[in-house]
């Protein structure tokens, strides 16, 4: 339960936190990154209360459209406690205070059925960036957040530029790790070097930029993440942190721009076709030279001369998480081979096998049956005989 006061965060937590009759320990629970234990512990009632201000243990806060949003997270991380084994497992529950502009506070608690949290962040109070997770068509947020070993993740970037002059979104870099911390560790580089995609390089990976309606929206930009976990860890969830930007839509330079790597020709490509080579630089590891670009009107200039122009360029961080990642669905597999086997023998080349099948069983079933009378056509004659015999 979440309470949000006028200046304070009331969470009260059941130490059943997962509905299993297995309860947790009270020591294992912390809130937000500062990591604060909590104020007061009910054993009658086996719940405990943490009691902060809305500015402590690290929560954040940001503002979309008419709401103040202080946003922090619920962490369970089992130690051992003398046992080597446990019966719970870890858990990180956002959670959320809106305050709307006007006066009127409400509460609004992410509970542990994993509704997808993704937080925006305003760069110098004019744009807002974003991060949502979509469904496969590019079209619908999606609600899950919920994913197995496998399957790909659609990540939509995003910034709400009302009132300005055309500008065109860009990742810099994204990290994932196990915490909304994004310097904390374990972490993986998804994107880095001004927007070299370097999951996609990975051997096993199908990660990838991506333009679905075959054309880029200047205020979106795409990607698919091939769905992953970290080694060793059983948590399954998450946490990926994107710098994002805007540039001149005229801007084609190493800088600013979203390559993927193609693994049969063994290169880098743009997710738009240029003139210039600027994904170069994701070979070496290093896209932050000045280099040459062409300007909407032809002419050449350095990066830093359009740098240097007054709110031509705004860049934030924007969030995603938790993504829960799970084991492959065995289950889901053996499904759809069974579905596939069902399909295939309705197709022309089924029909055959099936009617041969047919004829086969009623070939068979009308031999029994033939056998069948013959057998009580010479009984009853048997039994006639028999009968008249001794008679006689």
């Amino acid at each position: 339960m979440v309470q949000c006061a006028e200046d304070k965060l009331l969470v009260r937590v059941q130490l059943d936190l997962f509905g299993t009759r297995h309860l947790i320990k009270a020591a294992d629970l912390t809130l937000g990154s500062a990591g604060c234990r909590p104020t007061r512990i009910y054993s009658q009632n086996h719940t405990v209360l943490f009691d902060y201000g809305l500015h402590e243990c690290g929560s954040k806060l940001q503002m979309s459209g008419d709401f103040l949003i202080y946003t922090t997270h619920l962490t369970h991380s089992p130690e051992y406690h003398g046992s080597v084994i446990v019966r719970t497992n870890g858990a990180v529950v956002p959670i959320e205070c809106r305050y709307f502009r006007k006066g009127n506070v409400s509460s609004n608690p992410i509970r542990p059925t994993w509704i997808p949290f993704s937080s925006t962040r305003s760069g110098e109070g004019l744009l807002s960036f974003s991060l949502r997770l979509m469904n496969g068509d590019w079209l619908t947020e999606r609600t899950s957040t919920v994913y197995y070993l496998g399957d790909l993740i659609h990540i939509e970037a995003a910034v709400s530029m009302s009132n300005h002059m055309p500008l065109k979104l860009y990742i810099d870099r994204c990290v994932a790790t196990l915490s909304p911390d994004k310097d904390s560790t374990p972490r993986y580089s998804i994107v880095d070097h001004n927007g070299c995609l370097l999951d996609s390089k990975a051997e096993d990976s199908f990660s990838t930029f991506v333009l679905p309606s075959g054309e880029r929206e200047m205020d979106k930009l795409w990607f698919d993440l091939d769905a992953f976990r970290f080694f060793g860890d059983d948590h399954s969830l998450i946490f990926i942190t994107c710098h994002l930007k805007v540039t001149p839509v005229d801007r084609r330079d190493s800088r600013n721009k979203a390559c993927t790597f193609q693994k049969t020709p063994n290169i880098w490509t743009p997710l738009e076709e240029s003139s210039i080579d600027i994904c170069a630089c994701c070979r070496v590891g290093n896209c932050a030279t000045r280099e040459l670009r062409f300007g909407s009107r032809g002419r050449r200039d350095l990066v830093a001369e359009a740098e240097s122009e007054v709110g031509l360029k705004w860049e934030a961080e924007a969030s995603l998480g938790p993504l829960i990642i799970l084991d492959t669905d065995v289950t889901k597999l053996a499904m759809d081979s069974l579905n596939e086997g069902r399909m295939q023998e309705k197709s022309p080349g089924g029909v055959e096998s099936e009617v041969v099948l047919i004829v086969t069983l009623t070939v068979t079933a009308v031999s029994l049956i033939s056998a069948s009378l013959i057998t009580l056509f010479l009984y009853r004659k048997r039994n006639q005989t028999l009968f008249t015999q001794s008679s006689n």
